[in-house]
């Protein structure tokens, strides 16, 4: 590590572990509030990956502290933050229906910014992390696709800048789309991709976007896992809500290919999936992958190798059935 990721780090271990403790600090006095929807009994706890980062061994960790990346680290912080305060800036007495126009006008703008897909669910409750809150359980949930070429050289710093960067780049955009919709008369709350205040993959899930792989990220037909995701909560009552979610088959593909378990660096796949009181399965142990995330450069090899980055959504659902995936696809 040069003198001058040196002093970054330093910086992140002080100046930024501070500020995402306020923030998390925001998120919690957020929750006290009234009439805001709470976390269940059984809802999963945020694992506070920025926290977790500063802790770990720096001698080891390659994530966070080029300099690049970590240039990047307080515009996410800025605008983690700016999803909690502009809440006020919400209309007191906001319309509960938006027009055809309005939503089109919504999509186009939404899109400018670089949003790849746009879905629509209610929220369960179950998926708001343990001592979270949102203001509504209408939600817009939006992915914004990563670069294909930065994660073909996953893991190197290359994607890790890029990942963050996107991170930065849909953040940015959540709360400007959020500030459209107070424009037009809505009550609304902006999400953030890092960290969040729900659990992003299953919400996307059922908003139709896309379907869970075994890597636990959602897989979509346009740009596979390679996404990242995040949603607004707000009080349209008029969404066009998905009923039935067209790619539930790349839940049967994946239970037959495994290749991101093959290719995992971390081993960090169980032999057979975890169930959880909640309901909730899950394939990998945090344990094994995240070290390996942090002294990779972000890892996301399991990304890089799943055949959904690899080849193109059609293609795979041609050739595939319930009983076999195609080897020369994988």
């Amino acid at each position: 590590m040069g003198l001058k990721a040196r002093m970054m780090r330093l910086m992140m271990e002080s100046i930024g572990k501070r500020q995402y403790q306020k923030l998390v600090e925001r998120e919690a006095q957020f929750a006290e509030l009234e009439n805001v929807l709470l976390s269940e009994k059984n809802s999963p706890e945020r694992f506070e990956i920025v926290t977790e980062s500063l802790e770990y061994p720096f001698e080891k960790t390659k994530l966070f502290y080029s300099v690049k990346t970590m240039r990047i680290m307080p515009s996410n912080f800025r605008n983690i933050k700016k999803s909690i305060t502009s809440i006020d800036q919400n209309p007191s007495v906001p319309q509960a229906k938006i027009p055809d126009h309005l939503l089109q006008e919504f999509h186009e703008y939404a899109k400018s910014l670089g949003v790849s897909s746009i879905g629509y669910s209610k929220l369960p409750r179950k998926l708001i992390f343990k001592n979270k809150a949102v203001l509504h359980d209408n939600c817009i949930v939006l992915s914004m696709e990563m670069n294909k070429e930065k994660i073909e050289k996953a893991p190197s710093s290359e994607t890790a800048n890029m990942i963050m960067r996107t991170y930065d780049d849909l953040g940015k955009a959540s709360n400007q789309l959020t500030a459209y919709l107070r424009g037009q008369g809505f009550s609304a709350q902006a999400g953030h991709p890092l960290g969040g205040l729900v659990l992003y993959p299953p919400l996307a899930e059922l908003a139709g976007i896309g379907y869970h792989g075994i890597h636990g990220l959602i897989i979509t037909p346009e740009h596979g896992p390679r996404v990242r995701l995040t949603a607004i909560y707000t009080n349209i009552e008029n969404l066009p809500f998905t009923e039935k979610n067209p790619h539930e088959w790349i839940g049967f593909f994946c239970a037959k290919c495994g290749r991101c378990a093959r290719k995992c660096p971390g081993i960090a796949f169980f032999d057979e999936p975890a169930s959880h009181k909640n309901g909730f399965i899950t394939h990998i142990r945090n344990e094994f992958c995240f070290p390996v995330f942090l002294e990779y450069h972000g890892c996301t090899v399991c990304i890089k190798e799943c055949p959904f980055s690899r080849v193109d959504y059609n293609k795979l659902k041609k050739h595939f059935n319930t009983q076999t995936v195609d080897p020369d696809l994988i």
